[in-house]
């Protein structure tokens, strides 16, 4: 018997590291081109796989990230505040089948959206960032209830319960309800209910003027390969949908408790884990990679990414935090785990020389680029350089190639201009980094 554990043993190391040296080699090729700065943590049934962190906490001071840097975690947030929803309803002071003018009374749309239609983003509420000037609000030191009243406010963009459509908005005026209801600010709630039984001390919501040891600051990527530090955007606009800070080991804790359902009761459990169409559950993403079933969630804030993904039935866990703010992690995930079920998966770094900036023709390109009736690309001249914004999202750099495309490092994605026959743009074709295109016509 001991024979049969030490060969056991012998050979989970020699995965683990053979896995390490893959996983390392493929981190590393976007380090190198300075598209990646964080820390990965590959967990199999509790046992380590593989911890490592790559890049700067801080830049100008360069100090390392290490295994108990913080992290801002973005959407990741979202499942925590949907199981703090939950553990109300177990409290039986509210139930997901609850309208919202239960607690907005004097919102004419209340009383057409459930609690569970905000969780599942099936309310038709509009999300934050369509806010007209929602990034001007942070300077205004705008409270959470003073962004959910213009939210609900705003013209719900269909009928709810009719189609499914990602929400910051509704997971804003989550927070707010569990203030209401728990007569606690969010973060209070959250850490007596659960940071504290999960004993995730290194985990919790960032306000903007809090000092927060370890934490790691943010960056935006800045021409081709260097970077800068993110804008500021107060956390409080981002409570319920993106506020929280955590480590890799702290995250683990909190995907063992979904694993092992340690932190609420079966039936708060199913609810959270059932997936209710375009898998997605309350605040959690459902669905199969490599044909096996998982749970995760991805997030992006100012400077920062985020994204786990756990294996059900290999018990396989993958967590990325990062704090340069670049597309890598829409694919990291799928291509760290690649590797380790022997997979087919390679690095997308980038590898084409930037062009001189001064072969720009900026008034040709600069314009509005529709995609649909409902999503605009604007390109814009902003001191000095081409970027690039979605609708009202955050604006991303456009670096000229040596191949005459243009680059998004902030999603890692591959950008065109084309011309008329009389030489005039007249479009735009956007290459995501899993090689979809789309075209967007000029206005």
């Amino acid at each position: 018997m001991r024979y049969i554990l030490i060969l056991i043993f012998l050979s989970v190391n020699i995965q683990a590291q053979d896995i390490s040296k893959l996983v390392n080699d493929y981190t590393n090729s976007y380090v190198k081109t300075g598209d990646f700065s964080g820390c990965i943590l590959i967990t199999k049934n509790e046992n380590i796989l593989f911890e490592g962190c790559f890049g700067f906490a801080n830049q100008s001071f360069q100090v390392p990230n290490e295994i108990n840097t913080k992290f801002k975690i973005g959407s990741v947030s979202k499942q925590f505040t949907a199981a703090a929803i939950l553990i109300l309803e177990q409290q039986g002071l509210l139930k997901t089948t609850d309208t919202l003018s239960k607690f907005f009374p004097n919102h004419a749309n209340a009383e057409r959206i459930t609690i569970h239609q905000l969780l599942t983003h099936t309310s038709g509420i509009t999300d934050i960032y369509n806010v007209p000037d929602f990034n001007k609000l942070s300077i205004q030191k705008k409270i959470i209830s003073d962004l959910t009243k213009l939210v609900l406010d705003s013209e719900l963009q269909f009928e709810p319960g009719t189609q499914y459509q990602y929400s910051n908005g509704g997971y804003a005026i989550l927070a707010e309800v569990i203030e209401k209801v728990s007569g606690s600010a969010y973060q209070d709630y959250l850490n007596e209910h659960i940071l504290q039984p999960l004993k995730m001390t290194a985990t919790g919501h960032n306000r903007y003027n809090d000092v927060i040891p370890n934490l790691a600051i943010g960056y935006d990527p800045s021409e081709y390969s260097n970077v800068k530090i993110t804008d500021f955007l107060d956390p409080e606009l981002l409570k319920g949908s993106g506020s929280l800070y955590s480590t890799v080991q702290d995250l683990q804790l909190w995907i063992e408790s979904i694993k092992n359902r340690s932190l609420m009761n079966k039936e708060s459990f199913e609810k959270l884990l059932k997936n209710y169409g375009n898998n997605y559950g309350y605040g959690i993403s459902l669905y199969k990679s490599f044909e096996e079933p998982v749970f995760g969630h991805d997030g992006r804030v100012n400077g920062y990414i985020a994204d786990y993904l756990h294996y059900i039935e290999s018990d396989i866990t993958v967590i990325i935090l990062g704090n340069i703010q670049t597309g890598v992690a829409d694919f990291f995930r799928t291509d760290i785990a690649a590797i380790i079920f022997k997979k087919e998966y390679k690095s997308r770094a980038k590898r084409i020389p930037p062009a001189d900036d001064a072969k720009i023709d900026k008034q040709k390109i600069i314009g509005t680029y529709a995609f649909g009736p409902n999503f605009k690309v604007y390109v814009e001249e902003i001191e000095g350089s081409i970027q690039a914004r979605a609708n009202e999202g955050g604006y991303s750099e456009l670096i000229l190639l040596e191949d005459k495309r243009f680059f998004s490092r902030t999603l890692y994605s591959y950008i065109e201009f084309k011309e008329d026959d009389q030489g005039k743009t007249n479009k735009m074709v956007w290459t995501n980094n899993d090689g979809n295109s789309f075209e967007g016509l000029k206005e």
